[in-house]
Parts: structure tokens; C-alpha cells; sequence
């Protein structure tokens, strides 16, 4: 009897530092090893962080490539603990300047007293971008023995990317780092069905709440739940912030941030190589559309809003087991 929910934490292991909320999966059995880990190597269409779907102008592009190596050590035990350690990648494939390093001008505009510069004049808006996306995730997950709850708690360091835009120009904290711990959560009252919350506090870079509260349905499409060939995975989720972000630096409103359903349907091409095509409906929530109005670059130029106000991504990753 082949079980595979337990692997798949790692075919949809990588959206959870990327920004949408992964589910944690309920392992069926011990495991056969106490030591064991993947490796995940993936493409979106586009640039995509707690929800958010950033828009053209901002990434001077769309897509990302990104990777990433996860490690476990179970104790052996249904109902006890398991350690994890997760180092993961996430590269933009063309551009990374913020507006492109400047703006267009959308009308007539008055830079200079006696001086109008006509529509279409690129305006420089200083030295920001969007850097490459380092993350280190440190937790331990319980599984309670009746297999109906789990839990995940820990720590995220992150280097780069959206955040560290954030935490960069938004707070002119000097350095794209963040810190946080979180606690996620999870309720499985049936092998098809996850409700859970992920609630992350950061304390270093950006202060404030964020939280990622979701649904997942999940059913073999071809195979049996004893033996998956393909799965299907359908997820509603949602961001929201309290005290994240702060009134005198034009960024997001507090509150509803992004709303998305994700489609995926990994595909056990063998018991340890799972690869995951997948497809994500995202739309801004109050506090992500307070930011595109008060885009601190759009007086200036009308398409210089960080967010898409709806977004279609598509993505695929490969994922190996060990």
C-alpha cells in the first residue's frame, strides 16, 4: 500500500515562502526514516508575495524562477514532533529596478519653477528594487495521534524580495531583512479536508501581525487515496495585516491584503519525484488596493502601481524526495 499525503508537504512546499499559504499535510504512518528531506526546483508566471500579484511596472517584468531544499527529522513516534529546516530562492527573469528606475510621465507635469515637462518624459525615482529572495524557514510540526489537528510553529529570515522591499523603502530601514516566528494551526477532520491559519508576527525590518487563514480540499483524480497517481488541490486563502503597516509611508492599509483560489494537481511520476503544474485566481483586498491609490509614483504616472488589481498565475515545479 503506497500512502503519499505525507509527501505532499513537499510537492507544495515552495508557495509558503512565496507568499500564498501552503497547507500542512497529515502524515498516514511514521516514517519509515527519521531523516529525510526533498528537493524543489520551480517557474511562475509571475511575481507573486502574501497574495499580492506585483504588477508589470514594478518588477520591470513578471515571472520568477525559484528553488528550494527542505529537511526533516521525525522523531518516530505518531503524535510527536517532527524538526524542519528549509533554505529556499526565488529569482525575478527580467528586471528587478522598481517602475523601471523611473517613471513616464502620463500628462503635463511641473518639475521645476518655469519648467513643464511634456507627457512621456521618463522621470528618475532613485536607486530601489526589488532583490533576489533568500529564505531560511525553521520549524517543528506536532501531529496529534487521533490525526484529526496539527500544528507548526517557527521562524522565517528573509532577505530580499517583496517583504524586503517593505521593510527597505517603506520603514528606510537600510537593509531588505525580516524576521519572523509564526504559529500555523490546522484542522483535518477528514483526509480530504484542511482548515487552518498561519499567524506570523514580525519583529525585525517591519513590525506588525500578518495572518493567512485558508481551505483545502483535496481528492485522487486518477488512483486511489491509498494509491495517488494525480491529486487534485483546491485552496481559498487569504492575507490580512493588523499593525503591519504604518500611515506616513504610502504603503498598504491595514487589513484584508489578498484573496486567491489555487488550483494544483500533483503528479506522483514515481514515489519520490512529484511534479506540480498549478494555477492561482488572486485579487487585491482593501488594504492592497489603499496601496495602489496612494502609490507615491502614481501623481506622476498612472500605471505605477505596486499590485494588480486581479492576477492569473500559473506555475509548475518538480520536486525529489529523500
Amino acid at each position: 500500500m503506497k500512502i503519499r499525503y505525507s509527501l505532499l508537504a513537499a510537492a507544495l512546499l515552495v508557495p509558503a515562502y512565496a507568499g500564498t499559504a501552503t497547507p500542512l499535510i497529515e502524515t498516514a504512518e511514521p516514517a519509515a526514516k527519521r531523516l529525510s528531506g526533498s528537493i524543489t526546483l520551480g517557474y511562475d508566471t509571475n511575481y507573486t508575495g502574501r497574495g499580492y500579484v506585483v504588477s508589470h511596472s514594478v518588477a520591470e517584468g513578471d515571472s520568477v524562477v525559484y528553488g528550494a531544499v527542505k529537511l526533516n527529522y521525525d522523531l518516530g513516534q505518531p503524535g510527536q514532533w517532527t524538526l524542519g529546516s528549509t533554505v529556499a530562492y526565488q529569482v525575478p527573469t527580467s528586471g528587478h529596478r522598481l517602475y523601471g528606475g523611473g517613471v513616464k510621465l502620463s500628462q503635463p507635469t511641473p518639475l521645476a519653477p518655469g519648467f513643464v515637462a511634456p507627457a512621456g518624459t521618463r522621470v528618475p525615482i532613485g536607486d530601489k528594487n526589488i532583490e533576489n529572495q533568500f529564505t531560511i524557514i525553521t520549524q517543528a510540526n506536532y501531529a496529534s495521534t487521533s490525526g484529526l489537528w496539527n500544528i507548526s510553529l517557527g521562524h522565517y529570515f528573509t532577505h530580499g524580495g517583496l517583504l524586503g522591499v517593505m521593510a527597505k523603502h517603506y520603514r528606510d530601514q537600510g537593509a531588505s531583512v525580516v524576521n519572523e516566528v509564526f504559529i500555523a494551526p490546522e484542522w483535518t477532520p477528514y483526509k480530504w479536508l484542511s482548515v487552518g491559519v498561519k499567524t506570523s508576527f514580525s519583529f525585525q525590518g517591519i513590525t506588525g501581525w500578518w495572518f493567512e487563514p485558508y481551505v483545502t480540499v483535496k481528492a485522487p483524480i486518477i488512483g486511489t487515496p491509498e494509491d495517488i497517481k494525480l491529486l487534485g488541490v483546491v485552496t481559498l486563502g487569504m492575507s490580512a495585516t493588523a499593525d503591519y503597516f504604518a500611515d506616513p509611508y504610502n504603503a498598504c492599509g491595514n487589513g484584508s491584503q489578498a484573496f486567491w483560489v489555487k488550483f494544483s494537481t500533483p503528479w506522483f511520476v514515481r514515489d519520490n519525484f512529484i511534479i506540480t503544474p498549478s494555477i492561482s485566481f488572486n485579487w487585491l483586498g482593501k488594504g492592497g488596493l489603499d496601496a495602489n491609490k496612494r502609490a507615491e509614483a502614481r501623481p506622476l504616472d498612472n500605471n505605477a502601481v505596486p499590485f494588480r488589481n486581479f492576477g492569473v498565475v500559473a506555475g509548475i515545479s518538480a520536486t525529489y524526495t529523500f
